[in-house]
């Protein structure tokens, strides 16, 4: 089974967070049973129900390898039992193996649940993972070998799913002590601890949609990665990821999911013309983050290692419901060491920042020029018909260097633009800041007018610092250094901060006829080739008194 990257905007809460392995997966087999709007009684019958709709289910939602051999194909052996239980079922659904399309075999096992039906179509439902799962490989002879096992300690999953949204509302999980070692014992990989929690409540929409919103998150604690010689190579302390879902119209998510295996049902991807109008709509917005901290890594070929303190992602989409939006993104570093440092000490990041949003974007025309876009990309690729009378042919959608330029003026009359929010760099020696914003501007020669003001602290000292001895010569490095600080002296504006520290500013402008101004100065003719920018305009002459 391929591992996902982890994503710093998570995807919509579609059927389940799958928490560890396939177990989200299992909320979803109890969707199509019982959804009477009041609790039903916990007996045999319903027992049999469940059973029959879990039966049936099975493969739907977890189905066998494609004859492609693509994707992971899964493999049931037996059928699944399912007893009264006081006020739940339990449930024990038969053992599961997985295969990826390189031969990986997951054997898992058993996968135990207990479902606890509630008013409105909702259950909880509780899952509980085998403690312990091989994995496999196929050797040279196409045997499999034992490759690796996966271990969990101590494990607890409760969770709300709705069979009428089939969507997961709500969950809150915790597993300890996870590991996964190498068949051989030469290398590990350990987590500590590992938690996930989402709440999703539901809301007033407009035409009488209900809409859900609400906070998710995924944590886990010391990891660490061992080699084939037992020594440690990866390190990190922690990493969270959270996100927040706004107005989120689980019916369209229900919808999307539906089409998607019915196209998959069939063997043909859903068309723009199928997929587009259930993804207007879905949701208002997403904003997630993800961060880790003590993190480190050391190189086994050449001792290199790089420790980092804390690393951030974020980003986000919001108001997608409303007549603009905005999209986010950002990136903090802090406490970054490396040894042996490719950078003199004083010069090496020790903080980074940046944020940057695109602001003010039209959502109506954008959407419009997305749908047009993706129609002439499928009529592009389209076989023509033989055949066809050429007056029954329905008019081509418009090129997309049409639909771009419809696009670029709906931003520029909404104002879009691209933000520098922030932009801060801090070294031993230097410290630098940025900030500015470019606006949609169709009539401007680079198609956006605006600038960004930077301003760095320390580059003077740094220089003067740096200069050798008196009869001493600089050495390569330091030399080439110097030489790359002059010239950022040289283009700077000197000043002085609040604190009395010297500072360089650089101010650069785009303008709506196509120059770039730096602190004045015409930098186009540097930039298409020429020897030197052109002058800054000279200031008026004072008056005299």
């Amino acid at each position: 089974m391929r591992l996902r990257r982890l994503s710093s905007v998570p995807a919509l809460p579609v059927r389940s967070l799958k928490p560890a392995l396939i177990a989200g997966g299992m909320l979803a087999l109890v969707a199509g049973w019982s959804p009477a709007q009041a609790a039903p009684a916990i007996d045999d019958a319903g027992a049999k129900a469940l059973a029959a709709s879990l039966k049936k289910d099975l493969p739907r939602w977890f189905p066998p390898p494609s004859e492609d051999g693509e994707g992971v194909g899964f493999e049931w052996q037996g059928e699944p039992t399912v007893k009264p239980a006081g006020d739940h079922y339990d449930v024990a659904l038969p053992r599961l193996s997985a295969e990826d399309a390189e031969g990986t075999l997951f054997d898992i096992g058993t996968v135990l649940l207990s479902v606890t039906p509630k008013d409105d179509g909702q259950y909880g439902v509780a899952i509980t993972l085998p403690s312990s799962m091989k994995v496999q490989n196929l050797d040279e002879n196409d045997e499999y070998v034992d490759a690796a096992i996966i271990s969990i300690g101590k494990q607890s999953l409760t969770s709300v799913w709705s069979g009428t949204l089939e969507t997961l509302l709500a969950v809150d999980g915790a597993y300890n002590d996870i590991t996964v070692s190498a068949a051989d014992g030469k290398g590990k990989v350990s987590i500590a601890s590992m938690t996930m929690v989402q709440e999703l409540k539901p809301e007033a929409g407009a035409g009488g949609a209900t809409l859900w919103s609400g906070p998710a998150a995924f944590a886990f604690g010391n990891l660490s990665v061992q080699d084939d010689k037992n020594k440690e190579l990866v390190k990190i302390g922690s990493v969270t990821t959270e996100a927040t879902y706004t107005r989120v119209d689980l019916t369209k998510v229900s919808a999307l999911q539906k089409l998607s295996e019915q196209a998959a049902a069939r063997g043909v991807p859903p068309t723009p013309a199928e997929l587009l109008p259930k993804m207007q709509g879905m949701f208002g917005g997403i904003t997630g983050a993800m961060r880790m901290s003590n993190l480190s890594f050391v190189n086994p070929e050449d001792g290199t290692t790089v420790a980092l303190g804390q690393l951030a992602f974020r980003s986000g989409l919001t108001d997608l419901d409303q007549a603009m939006s905005t999209v986010s993104m950002g990136i903090e570093a802090r406490d970054f060491v490396m040894t042996p440092s490719p950078a003199p000490v004083a010069f090496t990041p020790r903080a980074f920042e940046m944020k940057l949003s695109v602001a003010k974007l039209p959502n109506t025309a954008l959407w419009k020029a997305f749908t047009e876009l993706a129609k002439t990309a499928e009529a592009e690729e389209a076989p023509p018909k033989k055949g066809a009378k050429a007056k029954a042919a329905p008019p081509p959608p418009p090129s997309s260097e049409v639909v771009m330029q419809q696009a670029m003026a709906a931003m520029a009359e909404a104002g879009t633009e691209l933000r520098i929010d922030a932009l801060n760099l801090d070294t031993p020696a230097t410290a630098g800041t940025a900030n500015g914003a470019l606006k949609v501007a169709t009539q401007a020669a680079f198609g956006v007018t605006g600038g960004a003001t930077v301003l760095l602290r320390g580059i003077d000292a740094a220089v003067k610092a740096m200069q050798p001895a008196p009869g001493a010569k600089p050495d390569k490095e330091t030399q080439d250094l110097l030489g790359g600080l002059a010239m950022i002296q040289a283009l700077g504006q000197a000043g002085k901060d609040e604190s009395g520290a010297d500072t360089r500013t650089y101010k650069i402008d785009v303008t709506e006829a196509g120059q770039l101004l730096l602190n004045g100065a015409d930098m186009t003719p540097l930039l298409a080739g020429g020897a030197e920018p052109a002058p800054a305009p000279a200031e008026p002459p004072k008056k005299k008194k």
